[in-house]
């Protein structure tokens, strides 16, 4: 869809650029959510889909009919004249033509330092990083000129190949916790797919956050969805992985929201979804009251 004219002809306010529009996006405010007016609601160029940082992804139809103040119908009307369609299917789409895919540079190593984070957090350092092929980013770690020094390198992995990767930060020094490859030398966009092991994981699974949330639980239990903003493709790969999703996101009032509008997403594309909330988040609960969850919900 022609978004940028279709902002322009309707007096818009877009922006390309800035914290919260990624390249390929065009952010404007979002009409969904509370708060700062920050172009949180972006649109993928490539991909034409509208996803906000903060409250999730939204249909098509429902975004222009709520940025324009118009009806269900007309809505419609404009995305077909802008070349835009209301519906469509979705699936995760394996890019062609981009960067080739790689690591940081450097030994990608598990130094002391990333086996000490680990250990803080009460995880077993040895079988976390043999179940999640993780790898350790030292001082220097630089990609596509992105430091991701010191940081915990999840490589994430679908259909059996490694299509990605997510870094953690163990310093608490930088500014954002999570940062992801490069999109333009991700081979499958990772949110567009999600964070587990398809080989061990059954029909009935729990869908967290965050990477280490899943790390607590175990790969024969969760996935994860890369943060609250998920996206219609994990929507779509979801419902067809799993025909019975427990929802357990952070306590948060905007994460449970958020699991909320999931669950209704899920049961819409006839996956039986429900909600259970802790005092905590996942990958923060000790080793043995995880067990006990994931005994007591699978």
């Amino acid at each position: 869809m022609r978004i940028l004219d279709l902002y322009k002809d309707y007096h818009i306010n877009s922006s390309t650029e800035g914290k919260n529009v990624r390249e390929g996006w065009v952010g404007v405010h979002c009409p969904f959510c509370v708060g700062s007016q920050d172009y949180h609601l972006g649109y993928h160029l490539d991909e034409d889909y509208f996803s906000c940082w903060r409250c999730g992804g939204h249909p098509t139809t429902q975004t222009i009919q709520n940025l324009l103040s118009v009806s269900y119908g007309k809505a419609e009307e404009i995305i077909k004249r802008y070349g835009g369609v209301s519906k469509k299917k979705v699936e995760a789409r394996v890019r062609v033509g981009t960067n080739k895919f790689k690591f940081p540079n450097g030994d990608l190593d598990m130094l002391p330092p990333h086996k000490k984070y680990l250990e803080r957090r009460k995880f077993d350092s040895k079988l976390i990083t043999k179940d999640w092929r993780l790898k350790g980013a030292g001082p220097v770690a630089r990609l596509d000129g992105i430091n991701y020094s010191w940081r915990i390198i999840a490589p994430i992995m679908w259909n059996g190949r490694v299509v990605s990767f997510q870094g953690r930060d163990i310093s608490n020094r930088h500014q954002m916790k999570y940062m992801a490859c490069p999109q333009d030398r991700e081979l499958v966009q990772h949110q567009h797919i999600l964070y587990c092991d398809q080989t061990k994981l059954g029909k009935r699974a729990i869908c967290v956050e965050g990477i280490t949330d899943v790390w607590r639980l175990g790969p024969e239990a969760a996935f994860a969805v890369f943060g609250i903003t998920y996206t219609p493709y994990q929507v779509q790969a979801i419902s067809k992985l799993f025909e019975e999703v427990i929802i357990l996101f952070d306590p948060e009032d905007q994460a449970q929201k958020q699991a909320k509008k999931l669950e209704y997403d899920l049961l819409g594309k006839n996956v039986k979804a429900w909600r259970v909330t802790r005092d905590t988040d996942p990958g923060d609960m000790s080793q043995d009251d995880a067990n006990h969850l994931v005994k007591q919900l699978l």
